[in-house]
């Protein structure tokens, strides 16, 4: 059964505060006075499963679930406050303690079949607070006139909850995670609004827009190289390599903007090297970086992806043994993968070191090349560069000049004899 809490409204059932809210944003054929404020009975409300926190949860832990009211059974408003709750219980105690002693001072808001669309921490301590007292509490929120099953409607209901959480208010900070697969499902997968529409409303760069729906597209390939799901975004999240796959994203982007064979081969190895991370554990994001400065952009990239070719192909056998579901699937796999990834550790170690070494005689040959830069640049000036003439020196200082040059010139006598031995 699905209710129109409009109806509801007009029936009596729920009751009008009086209250007049303003838009935090532009809605077309939707004006601040056409929105009231009611007090509207718990159970005719439910948890959005369309929110990005609560989709990912829902994926990890329940793969599916119907949305629905109280009214209809109280389970699946359940399993999401329990959700709510652990997801930051401080901030959740703070809000029940405010409504106990003040009531709800802000409102929320609601579509016409009692989905919230802002508010779930303010429901959740108002299922907490009646379900302790036994006394009768109502949700205070807008009632908007739309519904999830016209694409038209969703797109206005995106607009009005990215101001809200993102950029009126200030909220619960996203996680990555979920933010990152918002902006995609929004953009790219419903196709609700353009990147530059949603940066508007959400307060965030073009780029970064840009940069996360990258991020989102290579967590697909991540997980599909781990034998995950496409959609297991929560083990991502579990693992905590969203922020080096963020990062991995925005060079891919620089140095492979046409993709092709090479970009695919270096994603893979990327891949390798990220499965490596999670199980020795340690800074993950800067090590990407120098994997990046030392081996993407560097002349040995393709060498390097060639030598451990092999390697990550019986890495990947293994991955492929059983379909992963879990970070914790996913980290036992890796455990049966050891020896495979002790060997892509090994030659990663050897080929950075190898390029620290080629930079130091790389740096030894140009000190050399500029000392004798130097030197011409003083026999071009008759002993002087620059401006200088020997009336600014005193005669001490050119009899001390003269003393270096003479050592200068001996000096370099010996380092022949040694380079000549040398060849």
């Amino acid at each position: 059964m699905v209710n129109n809490l409009m109806e509801l409204a007009r029936s009596g059932e729920i009751a009008f505060t009086g209250a007049k809210p303003k838009l935090p944003t532009t809605i077309p054929n939707l004006t601040d006075t056409m929105l009231d404020v009611y007090r509207i009975p718990l159970k005719y409300l439910y948890f959005n499963d369309e929110n990005g926190r609560i989709s990912t949860q829902i994926k990890r832990d329940f793969g599916r679930l119907t949305p629905h009211s109280d009214e209809i059974g109280t389970e699946y408003n359940d399993k999401i406050a329990r959700f709510i709750e652990e997801d930051n219980l401080a901030s959740l105690k703070k809000t029940k303690k405010s409504i106990k002693e003040k009531g709800q001072q802000v409102y929320g808001y609601v579509l016409l079949d009692g989905r919230i669309i802002d508010g779930n921490r303010r429901y959740t301590a108002l299922r907490q607070l009646q379900s302790e007292t036994g006394a009768s509490h109502y949700f205070e929120a807008v009632i908007l006139p739309f519904t999830y099953d016209a694409k038209a409607d969703r797109a206005q209901i995106k607009r009005l909850e990215l101001a809200i959480q993102m950029g009126v208010e200030e909220k619960l900070q996203y996680d990555p995670v979920d933010l990152a697969v918002d902006i995609y499902q929004t953009i790219i997968e419903d196709e609700l609004m353009t990147a530059k529409d949603y940066s508007r409303e959400a307060n965030m760069s073009d780029k970064d827009v840009k940069d996360r729906i990258a991020t989102v597209e290579l967590m697909h390939d991540f997980l599909e190289f781990i034998n995950a799901p496409a959609d297991a975004y929560y083990i991502v999240k579990d693992v905590k390599l969203y922020n080096p796959l963020y990062e991995l994203a925005k060079r891919f982007a620089i140095n492979f903007p046409d993709k092709g064979p090479k970009y695919e081969q270096t994603k893979v190895t990327a891949f390798a090297l990220l499965s490596k991370m999670v199980l020795t554990g340690g800074d993950t994001v800067r090590e990407v970086r120098e994997y990046v400065k030392n081996i993407v952009t560097s002349t040995v990239n393709d060498t390097y992806n060639d030598t451990v070719e092999d390697t990550i192909e019986d890495l990947r056998d293994k991955l492929e043994s059983e379909p992963i579901t879990s970070a914790a699937e996913y980290r036992k796999r890796l455990e049966e993968a050891t020896p495979e990834l002790r060997e892509v550790t090994e030659v990663y170690n050897s080929t950075v070191n190898r390029q620290a070494r080629g930079k130091n005689v790389d740096n030894f040959v140009s000190s050399i090349r500029e000392t004798l830069n130097m030197l011409r640049d003083i026999k071009r000036g008759s002993g002087l560069t620059g401006n200088l003439h020997f009336n600014n020196f005193s005669r001490d200082q050119v009899e001390e000049i003269r003393d270096m040059m003479v050592k200068v010139n001996i000096i370099s006598g010996d380092l022949i004899e040694v380079y000549e031995d040398e060849l």
